[in-house]
């Protein structure tokens, strides 16, 4: 990957200040954020600090430490929070504050499905025990258990049943959040099958199978391609014009003899070098660089200058793998 200097110190910057303050919210956000408290000006307690942690990731609350205490500094940093996102501005914590604060934590956190662990998990598994999944452990581990909870929700709510945690189902979630209703008994999945596997036994009927692949026919100019894989991925832009740079990606494309490439750095693991993919908001590409910081679903796309990649940012965007 190739970074200009401003271009990694922003990205690195915003991933530092959000993962360390971070840290000290699960399991006890969704908690603290999952009521009808308002809070306002002069009052003091555990969910103030809270709050005061996820503003202070968004750049809007300046002090140095998180002392519980709705001051004035607080107030200021809610209403300009509140102004960002389109909400009433009146500097109190109600409802519809919190849920936009939710909300936020949701939107910066990676893509969690079965294997992951630490501290976003368990901040997955109090969500979850919040809309109902009661005996659901905070552990910090995503396993079967929180798969199971996973997928009962998403067949529930309609939305894709892949066991993978990315914004439709926080968005799910958030929803169950502000209007509760209730959900059906956890279901078992499929056994895996892996390559030493004996042959599992028969699967009830009524277990979730695991997802079958649906081909979505999508048409750049005169050639039909087909789509025969689809997930969500977090994503951050580079350029190949900084100092020191190459210009040539781990394929050996050279962008600087061509600034109007599109191409992707990622992991080999996720997505094999060589593989053409159509990223939502980017267009058509080829999988062809690689990055010490692209790991599991995460992608970095290129662009010919800097301003665009500024302006590209961190996003959660669809992937499709193309045939």
């Amino acid at each position: 990957m190739y970074y200009t200097g401003t271009a990694l110190a922003k990205s690195a910057a915003v991933a530092a200040t959000f993962t360390s303050t971070f840290i000290i919210l699960p399991p006890f956000a969704a908690a603290h954020l999952n009521n009808d408290t308002v809070l306002t000006k002069g009052m003091h307690s555990d969910e103030i600090k809270t709050i005061q942690s996820i503003l202070k990731t968004t750049g809007e609350y300046p002090l140095t430490k998180t002392n519980g205490y709705f001051g004035s500094t607080m107030e200021k940093a809610v209403e300009q929070f509140q102004k960002n996102n389109n909400l009433k501005v009146d500097g109190v914590v109600g409802v519809q504050t919190k849920a936009a604060l939710i909300a936020y934590i949701n939107k910066n956190m990676d893509l969690l499905s079965r294997g992951s662990k630490g501290n976003e998990v368990a901040y997955l598994q109090q969500m979850l025990k919040a809309i109902g999944f009661k005996e659901l452990p905070v552990d910090g581990y995503f396993g079967e258990k929180t798969e199971h909870a996973v997928l009962t929700l998403q067949r529930a709510k309609k939305i894709n049943i892949d066991g993978i945690v990315g914004p439709e189902t926080w968005g799910s979630i958030e929803k169950l959040l502000r209007n509760p209703q209730p959900l059906p008994k956890t279901v078992k999945t499929a056994p895996v099958k892996t390559e030493n596997a004996q042959q599992p036994e028969k699967v009830q009927s009524k277990a979730i199978q695991a997802p079958k692949v649906k081909k979505t026919r999508v048409i750049r100019k005169s050639e039909t391609v087909a789509a025969v894989k689809e997930f969500y991925a977090n994503s951050t832009a580079y350029t190949a014009r900084c100092t020191g740079c190459s210009g040539t990606t781990a394929t050996g494309i050279n962008l600087l003899q061509n600034p109007n490439a599109k191409v992707i750095a990622v992991d080999p693991s996720v997505i094999p070098l060589g593989t053409k993919l159509y990223v939502e908001g980017y267009g058509y590409a080829v999988a062809g660089d690689t990055g010490g910081a692209i790991k599991g679903r995460k992608i970095d796309v290129f662009f010919n200058d800097n301003s665009s990649a500024l302006q590209w940012g961190r996003r959660t965007v669809k992937v499709k793998i193309l045939e």
